[in-house]
């Protein structure tokens, strides 16, 4: 069952990131204080921060930095956020950008955990205003790490080759992303789809009657790889309850199983298209939020992935019990931290849909900049409003 859910419903991708409208001509940072107060006035309103305007103001006229928060529109200098002090910065749902020894700093605490798979690398460079920021990419320690996430999730083995890990030549990853690309048009899973049919249908055709072991084992390898391909939902929606036994069970199988090779099937091209626009090798993730924290950041020995944490540490996660907040929304919500700035943490996660086609891919994965605990960035806040909008789209027709 998906962390997100209560029942065997599926999950949901990250929620959608807004189309962002044209740039903006941007202002240097240098010479704002060198305009009319008016000109201060209009941009504090359209930042909707009066920390950033006293960021912004002359360095005599500059208040106090603690009611600082992360900065939007026009503040946030052409990214979608940028943390309160300016050292995280986020564009659309697969890009991350920090300071560089911010990035060094969060690599060796990370690498310093023994039970966090994961490290960072520095990407390629941007202009931030007058700070020059750096990809954020989250990669595997190294291969052994990658596999061993790889057969924990239940994915094909041949998966361990397309995961970034720490070392990777930037021809090495791009070799691996075409790889992956390649991969969508022939799926591995196609192919344990085909095998499992056979034997399906070679166990009902036999002579003698089938043991129960033997039809409660093909029903468990058909309910595994049809969450690995298509997610609760669709086991939940499809496979008879109460489960027959004896040939009528077996006939269940063999009726389920065309059918959910030809969804798969089906849904393959939209996954292709999803996939191919994630630029970066980016991490493989599934379709449910709390695995997705336990493979980036195994167990916190500090209580574990479902304790609350106000200002949660890298290589700790975000928690917080959405049981009742909406009907058709989400019962939890987990998000490992990868990056702090101050009172902000950068966090890379996914969010389970339901509807999603996907169950695991490189695309699913997402940045997201959280304020401090308490304020209307907060982590509390901005899942919960998410939530609202999940359980608003993926509610059933009335």
């Amino acid at each position: 069952m998906h962390a997100h859910e209560r029942r065997a419903t599926g999950g949901e991708s990250a929620p959608r990131t807004a189309p962002r409208g044209p740039e903006r001509p941007r202002t240097p940072a240098a010479a704002l204080s060198t305009h009319p107060p008016d000109a201060l006035r209009t941009l504090q309103r359209a930042a909707g921060n009066a920390a950033i305007a006293r960021a912004l103001a002359p360095e005599g006229a500059r208040g106090p930095l603690h009611l600082q928060r992360y900065a939007e529109g026009e503040a946030a200098l052409g990214f979608d956020k940028v943390s309160a002090h300016g050292g995280i910065a986020i564009r659309g749902r697969h890009e991350a950008y920090a300071d560089a020894d911010m990035i060094t700093a969060a690599a060796q605490s990370l690498d310093a955990q023994g039970q966090v798979p994961i490290t960072l690398e520095r990407g390629a460079a941007v202009r931030a205003g007058e700070r020059t920021l750096y990809r954020v990419l989250p990669v595997y320690k190294d291969a052994a790490r990658a596999a061993a996430a790889v057969r924990a999730a239940g994915r094909n083995p041949e998966a361990a080759g397309h995961e970034p890990v720490a070392g990777d030549s930037a021809a090495q990853r791009g070799d691996k992303r075409a790889a992956y690309l390649q991969s969508l048009t022939d799926p591995p899973e196609v192919r344990e789809l085909v095998a499992l049919t056979r034997r399906i249908v070679t166990a009902l055709q036999a002579r003698a009657e089938p043991r129960s072991s033997t039809v409660d084992g093909l029903r468990s390898e058909a309910m595994k790889l049809a969450v690995a391909t298509m997610g609760g939902g669709w086991v939940a929606a499809r496979f008879p309850y109460p489960e027959r036994t004896g040939r009528e069970g077996l006939t269940d199988l063999a009726v389920i199983m065309p059918s959910l090779t030809s969804d798969f099937l089906a849904g393959l091209p939209a996954v292709e298209n999803q996939e191919a626009q994630v630029q970066e090798l980016l991490i493989t993730l599934p379709n449910d939020c709390k695995a997705a924290a336990a493979q980036l950041i195994g167990t916190p020995p500090a209580g574990g992935l479902s304790v609350r944490r106000d200002a949660p540490a890298v290589g700790e996660n975000h928690f917080v019990d959405l049981t009742g907040a909406a009907a058709d929304g989400w019962a939890n919500h987990f998000a490992a931290v990868i990056l702090r700035d101050g009172p902000d943490s950068l966090t890379y996660e996914t969010a389970a849909d339901r509807t999603s086609a996907l169950q695991q891919g490189k695309s699913l994965g997402y940045f997201e900049l959280y304020g401090r605990a308490g304020t209307d960035q907060s982590f509390d806040q901005v899942i919960g409003a998410k939530n609202q909008a999940y359980a608003s789209r993926s509610a059933p027709p009335a």
